[in-house]
């Protein structure tokens, strides 16, 4: 009887059948709604995945190539570094080449000397023009020089000590100082300021015999030293101050003979100023 009465309810009582089709639209647009969201949720996931890997990708690969940079200059800034080497010999040259500009010309040579990689270094022309330009003279900085400025710096150095030579010669009256200065030779010249040429080395060193025997002190105050060397050949310009008085403008030539220098010619004229000539202890 309960079932009859159930069966006979779902089947005859009226508008059941069109609130359980209303139902059943409405559950299946739930269940479509739900679906849809699912999807739209799934892909949103997916791009976001996407994206985020895709980030990943690039930023590997540059820190990948910033790595690379990284590594390439550590490269570069340690190309020079040798095992068991010095933090000087570590160095790029560049920086080195500035630090021994600051040298002078024995400490360069003793720096020169310590192995073969600061050898190279010290040894760079660059270095030795700009020491030869500091201590000698801003001239000559086009000159070529099939040396190098090394040895050009060493061969003007030998010829100023020479030069120097002669006025200490001079101050202390040595004819033994003369005699090993100048060249044995008959085209020798000196001419003082009061403008006898002497000729030949018998003539001048006479000449110094009865200079050196005069009653007269030779103190002197050298200025302005250029000096040039061109082979076996070098000469002195300079301004000589005789005694605080006097002032000379001279030029001494050297000659280089068996490894050498040997002076050739002396001449020293007066720097005139308002016509007043005065020869000062050069006049017998």
């Amino acid at each position: 009887m309960i079932h009859g009465r159930i069966h006979g309810s779902l089947i005859t009582e009226p508008g059941h059948k069109e609130m359980l089709g209303s139902r059943f639209l409405l559950a299946q647009s739930a269940i479509s709604i739900s679906l849809l969201l699912c999807l739209a949720i799934g892909l949103a996931s997916n791009r976001r995945r996407t994206k985020e890997r895709t980030r990943e990708k690039l930023g590997s690969t540059t820190c990948n190539c910033n790595r690379e940079r990284a590594e390439q200059g550590q490269q570069q800034a340690f190309a020079y570094r040798q095992p068991g080497a010095s933090i000087m010999e570590q160095l790029v040259p560049e920086i080195t080449q500035h630090m021994l500009s600051y040298l002078d010309y024995r400490s360069l040579c003793n720096v020169s000397m310590t192995n073969s990689c600061m050898r190279r270094v010290a040894n760079d022309d660059s270095i030795w023009k700009s020491l030869f330009h500091k201590d000698f003279t801003s001239e000559q900085s086009c000159v070529i020089l099939p040396s190098g400025w090394k040895a050009h710096y060493a061969v003007t150095k030998a010829v100023l000590e020479v030069n120097r030579n002669f006025y200490k010669s001079f101050h202390a009256k040595s004819i033994k100082g003369m005699n090993r200065l100048w060249l044995h030779s008959d085209y020798v010249k000196c001419i003082h300021p009061h403008g006898e040429c002497l000729s030949g080395y018998e003539s001048i060193m006479e000449h110094w015999r009865t200079v050196f025997g005069l009653n007269q002190r030779f103190d002197f105050e050298l200025q302005e030293e250029r000096a040039r060397v061109f082979g076996n050949v070098a000469w002195v310009t300079l301004k000589e101050c005789v005694n605080s008085s006097t002032d000379l403008l001279t030029t001494n030539v050297f000659e280089l003979h068996h490894g050498h220098w040997y002076m050739v010619h002396h001449h020293s004229s007066l720097q005139l100023e308002g016509g007043n000539l005065d020869f000062g202890p050069f006049v017998n």
